[in-house]
Parts: C-alpha cells; sequence; structure tokens
C-alpha cells in the first residue's frame, strides 16, 4: 500500500477449526478483503487427483503455496481498507512441510519469517473436527500438534499473536472481533 497504512490479520491453527468462516466472517464486518487459504486448493486440484491424503507432497509444492498465497496478498492488499485478512500464510505452511514432509523446510521456513503479519489469531483444537474429504489431521494428537507447531513458531519469531480458545463458535468469533477492532482503532 501506498499512501495509508493497513495491518495483517492472519489466522493460524489446525484443520476445523473455524479460519474459513471467522475469515469471512471478520472481512465482512470490518468491510475489507481476505486472503483466501491456497493450500486447500492446491491439494484439492493438483495433489489428491494424484495421491492419497497426505502422500506425494513435495518441498517444492509447498513453496508454490506459499508463493502462491505471498502474490494473491499482494494482488489483494490494493483492495483492502485498513485491515487485511488471511486464512493462513507461510507460516502455517512451514508448519504443514514439516507434518507432510516428516522435517521443517528450511525455506519455507525462511520465507514464514520475512513475511509475519502484524497479528496473528491461533485458533485452539476444541471445536469437533468435520472430515470434508480434504482434511488430514483429524485425530486429536495431530489438532494439538498443529496448534503447538504454529505457536512454537509465533514464540521463536516473536510474533504478535492472540489464542482464540473455546468451543463456541459465536465466542470464538467474540474474540475475534475484539482483536480486529483494537486493532483498526490503531488508525
Amino acid at each position: 500500500m501506498s499512501e495509508r497504512a493497513q495491518k495483517r490479520l492472519t489466522l493460524l491453527g489446525p484443520e476445523s477449526v473455524g479460519k474459513t468462516i471467522l475469515g469471512e466472517r471478520l472481512a465482512k464486518r470490518f468491510d475489507t478483503r481476505l486472503v483466501r487459504e491456497y493450500g486447500r486448493t492446491f491439494d484439492e486440484k493438483i495433489m489428491q487427483p494424484r495421491y492419497k491424503h497426505g502422500k506425494g507432497w513435495r518441498e517444492d509444492d509447498l513453496i508454490n503455496i506459499a508463493e502462491t498465497h505471498t502474490a494473491m496478498r499482494a494482488a489483494l492488499s490494493p483492495l483492502a481498507g485498513p485491515l487485511l485478512i488471511e486464512d493462513t500464510d507461510a507460516l502455517m505452511t512451514a508448519v504443514w512441510a514439516e507434518y507432510l514432509l516428516n522435517a521443517p523446510s528450511v525455506k519455507i521456513e525462511a520465507m514464514a519469517r520475512r513475511s509475519l503479519a502484524d497479528h496473528y489469531l491461533l485458533l485452539t483444537p476444541e471445536t469437533p473436527w468435520t472430515d470434508d474429504g480434504v482434511r488430514y489431521a483429524g485425530k486429536q494428537e495431530e489438532r494439538e500438534w498443529f496448534f503447538n507447531a504454529a505457536k512454537k513458531r509465533l514464540d521463536a519469531w516473536k510474533a504478535s499473536y492472540t489464542i482464540i480458545s473455546g468451543a463456541d463458535w459465536d465466542d470464538r468469533e467474540r474474540q475475534a472481533v475484539s482483536v480486529a477492532e483494537r486493532m483498526v482503532k490503531q488508525f
């Protein structure tokens, strides 16, 4: 953005914790744009027609996801207001890389550290997991691993974040709206 300030608010967390719906609601409430999760689209269109859930992934696939998400953010940023909402970013792609490749990706970790959002909402896994045919990690210990892997990076990289918790969807939304309102008031 050239003449106006803008803050990025990015949602992170395990599958099926409400990131997409919450991102849509925040974007609507704050009359701004939502950068949608590209990893899911890539998985549905590229990976799943060729492989079973979680199989066949290469580091280059995940780099493609992180780079495409960054390009989507750059395209939507000028169309957004003072707050740009993101349904994940390279940090969550780094978590997925570690999960799918059984080791962290140095390249994706570096991309994520260079492009940290202004603030993150890290959603906890108390919500019920829904198998929609695309999701991989429905066991509670996997969901907790994703949450902890994201939190570990946020802490290590000294990123600003708020944990959104509880199983009640409306309460989660209230928590997220409160954070977004504080961000907007800073302008």
